[in-house]
């Protein structure tokens, strides 16, 4: 379920969630993926969030994994918001969600990217993962030259993929939801 495609006229990309009203502003078949460039269609309802869908399976060759539930959609737009104002002191920087990395054909799921050229991948892991994955998919984005913070909830929040991320980073990064807590229903907690 992105909320990113590319406007088939321009080629520039779509956010979905900063259009207030999709459905009327957005005309069919004018979008097409980021990743394989098939059209692509809008997706929306009454508690349905706004995202773009393929018609077909996307054909691409970049390791996107399996569908993302509505949890990691919604962690991933309060992800970027915070690191929004985490970084709002600095000029320049650029935080996007599902951003392709083309020279490691994966996609992250949000990037921080500062004016020097560093880039920071912050991937969200709700999902059960193998140590050996997590290993992998660190690997591929150091070998592409971009730092990883992991951030695990639900059921890839567990004691093993907690103690790998402190043997390999010197922390761990927890989510958790509560949506029955106001204001804040996301929650973020570090263990050294």
């Amino acid at each position: 379920m992105p909320f990113i495609a590319i406007d088939k006229n321009t080629g520039k990309p779509i956010d979905i969630l900063e259009i207030s009203n999709p459905h009327l502003t957005l005309k069919k078949s004018e979008f097409i993926c980021q990743l394989c460039g098939e059209a692509m269609f809008l997706k929306a309802g009454p508690i349905l969030r706004p995202h773009f869908s393929h018609f077909a399976d996307c054909k691409s060759d970049y390791k996107t994994g399996h569908s993302e539930t509505a949890n990691h959609l919604f962690a991933k737009m309060e992800l970027k918001r915070i690191l929004r104002a985490q970084f709002s002191n600095l000029e320049n920087i650029e935080i996007e969600y599902e951003v392709p990395i083309p020279e490691i054909k994966r996609v992250a799921d949000v990037l921080v990217t500062f004016p020097m050229g560093w880039r920071m991948a912050h991937e969200i892991q709700l999902s059960s993962i193998t140590l050996e994955d997590l290993e992998e998919r660190t690997n591929d984005y150091f070998r592409g030259g971009i730092d990883v913070y992991w951030w695990l909830g639900e059921s890839a929040d567990i004691p093993s993929n907690r103690m790998w991320c402190v043997k390999k980073f010197g922390f761990s990064l927890s989510i958790s939801f509560n949506f029955k807590q106001q204001p804040e229903p996301f929650s973020f907690s570090q263990i050294t």
